[in-house]
């Protein structure tokens, strides 16, 4: 009788207290402290890269002439810094802090995940270092070189068989242990068909737009919204939220519909319409993950709201779910032609980087170190109540300056085409630019902000707050008996059905339209054949090491805004080239047919006297770089 006793008082204890106290978990707390330490620091630099590159857009001379510090190198610098830095190794290390609780099994190999953090470490900081010094691989997103992309490689791997085997181990369903396993399943997959060397040609365009869209969508999104499931649970003072027909539909359904978002850049762009459509689609489509999942925690959190003892916290949580929403409506926006038109290439592109970079998963990961913060730094978290709304604040100026810049730049050019008298280029194209100055200023302000309060909010995670925040104990939520799982997705199951998912939008929006090739044109074989040695190479070479793709473009699209650049820009005219260089904004005209518009001593002029200055490359390299841009007909 009295062991029938003990047995039941066990068992309810374990329930008040699951999710919360399942194990002692020292070593997983040490590591996932670490990781967040090192994450921390790639931020801080990240953004002081951000804010000189938003300096420069206020000031082009500012620090002038000094190569590492030049606007097409910072811009891909800062990327690296923060998008893999920041975002994945905090994101990773979370990930092993939560598998561990949920499963409750603590870290018998923390060693070697130490020292899987030394390969990314080593990894994104030699990128980011790389870049800086003009050794890049010159595609958006993947810019390190290929062999520290290897060790970066190596290092995710380590770290998701860990992930993964804890996840096997667990005691309950949880959607934490489903998004986790599915997050850590995706990412190495797009790291391998990402970084997969020799695509060249278009069909290099549709490999980064693929690997993307897989990055964001099947990697940063699922690890994020774990996060969410964990965090949410513990400030709502509950045992961690059972997996629902509604949880298995909002990951099955985010698994599906995300990565095929990638040909919403491609608008407008070489390849068939059909891809567009796909774009256009599941940018629609992708609104229904992010609706379930915000139903189904609302289900969960159901008569605990007013529990929730630390509500900056749940503030920054709420924000993060809302501003994944705000990311698909900016990014549906870009997708759509006849707003495409109109936003494409412009400083919308740039709000939608710093949407990824700076908003929804930076705020889960600060919540995430919130409610942590005792176990991982040995203190309570700060109140950090003004920092998230400072924070919050700057990035809604931010991004709303950038929006309105992209609305003004692209009618102002679509009215400057219809112009007779207007020269895309020099002169003409300055006075569609110059009406941003004041933006710009905007711009830097709302960033300096942002960047500030989010130092800010990271510190208090980390700080010394002796207000106790937990939350009271409440029993799990009531689920209805029409969202009960009659099957219980099993952690292999997850894995197959991510690696199917992430196979299924690899061929729909890489390797079929990868398919649709066509032969060389004659611009191709004329004007864009680059053997090496040939001087037109050898400028090439130099176009990539300046990253010029982040303020020109090589692409001219079907549009009214591109009248009069040129020839409208086909496949084949791309097919001798690796990587292709369309680019991503035009703060400066387009180059495709410059050599139709500008003869080469115009443009070696203009060369010269470039504003930002380019007085640390020789004589020599500036005649390369121009004929490459203004080859011999």
């Amino acid at each position: 009788m009295t062991s029938d006793t003990e047995a039941i008082a066990e068992e309810e204890l374990a329930e008040a207290h699951v999710g919360d106290d399942l194990a002692p978990n020292h070593s997983a707390s040490k590591t996932a402290s670490l990781y967040m330490r090192v994450s921390a620091v790639f931020l801080v630099f990240g953004l002081l890269d951000a804010l000189l590159v938003a300096v420069k857009r206020v000031q082009p001379d500012f620090l002038d002439g000094i190569a590492a510090l030049s606007y097409g190198r910072l811009v891909p610098a800062m990327t690296t810094l923060l998008l893999y830095g920041w975002l994945t190794i905090g994101l990773l290390g979370a990930l092993i802090y939560v598998t561990a609780r949920v499963s409750g099994s603590d870290s018998s190999d923390a060693n070697l995940l130490r020292g899987a953090l030394g390969l990314l470490a080593v990894a994104y900081l030699g990128g980011a270092l790389a870049v800086l010094l003009g050794f890049t691989e010159g595609r958006r997103y993947l810019e390190s070189p290929l062999a520290l992309d290897l060790v970066a490689l190596a290092g995710i791997v380590v770290v998701a068989r860990s992930i993964v085997g804890k996840a096997r181990n667990a005691p309950n369903a949880s959607p934490v242990l489903w998004y986790a396993v599915a997050a850590v399943t995706s990412l190495p997959l797009a790291h391998i068909v990402g970084n997969w060397p020799g695509v060249g040609g278009f069909t290099g365009q549709l490999q980064t737009s693929f690997y993307r869209s897989s990055f964001i969508g099947l990697w940063l999104a699922p690890a994020s919204i774990a996060l969410v499931y964990y965090v949410a649970a513990r400030l709502a003072g509950r045992p961690q939220f059972e997996g629902t027909r509604l949880s298995v539909l909002g990951i099955w359904s985010l698994g599906l519909t995300w990565a095929m978002t990638g040909p919403a850049e491609l608008t407008f762009g070489a390849a068939g319409d059909w891809l567009e459509t796909i774009g256009v689609i599941f940018s629609i489509v992708l609104f229904l993950p992010l609706v379930v999942i915000a139903t189904d925690l609302t289900h969960g959190m159901r008569g605990a709201w007013d529990n929730v003892a630390d509500r900056t916290s749940l503030r920054y949580l709420m924000s993060g779910l809302a501003l994944l929403g705000v990311f698909a409506l900016f990014n549906l926006v870009q997708a759509l032609r006849a707003s495409s038109a109109v936003v494409g290439f412009t400083d919308w592109v740039a709000a939608i980087e710093v949407i990824v970079l700076l908003g929804p998963f930076t705020f889960v990961l600060i919540a995430y170190g919130r409610l942590a913060s005792s176990e991982l730094f040995g203190g309570a978290a700060g109140r950090g109540l003004v920092g998230y709304r400072i924070g919050l604040t700057g990035l809604i100026v931010t991004i709303g300056a950038m929006a309105v810049a992209g609305l003004q730049t692209g009618f102002t050019w679509a009215g400057a085409a219809n112009s007779a008298e207007f020269d895309n280029f020099g002169p003409g194209w300055i006075s569609t630019t110059r009406p941003l100055e004041g933006n710009y200023v905007v711009q830097l302000i709302g960033f300096a902000v942002l960047a500030a309060a989010t130092v800010y909010g990271v510190l208090a995670a980390m700080g010394r707050g002796s207000d106790d925040m937990s939350p009271e104990r409440l029993p799990a939520a009531d689920t209805a008996d029409d969202l009960v799982l009659a099957v219980v997705p099993s952690v292999a199951k997850v894995r197959r059905y991510a690696a199917g998912f992430f196979a299924l939008a690899a061929l729909m929006v890489f390797i079929l339209p990868a398919l649709e090739t066509e032969d060389p044109t004659l611009i191709a074989e004329g004007l864009r054949t680059f053997e090496p040695g040939e001087v037109e190479a050898t400028g090439r070479a130099i176009y990539i090491q300046e990253g010029c793709t982040y303020c020109h473009t090589q692409q001219v699209r079907p549009i009214i805004t591109d009248v009069g650049l040129g020839p409208v820009s086909a496949l084949g005219d791309y097919a001798n080239e690796t990587p292709v260089l369309i680019g991503v904004q035009r703060y400066g005209p387009d180059l495709m047919h410059i050599a139709l518009r500008v003869d080469s001593d115009s443009l070696s002029t203009a060369l010269s006297s470039h504003s930002p200055s380019y007085d640390y490359l020789s004589q020599d390299d500036l005649a390369a770089l121009s004929a490459y841009l203004n080859p011999e007909e």
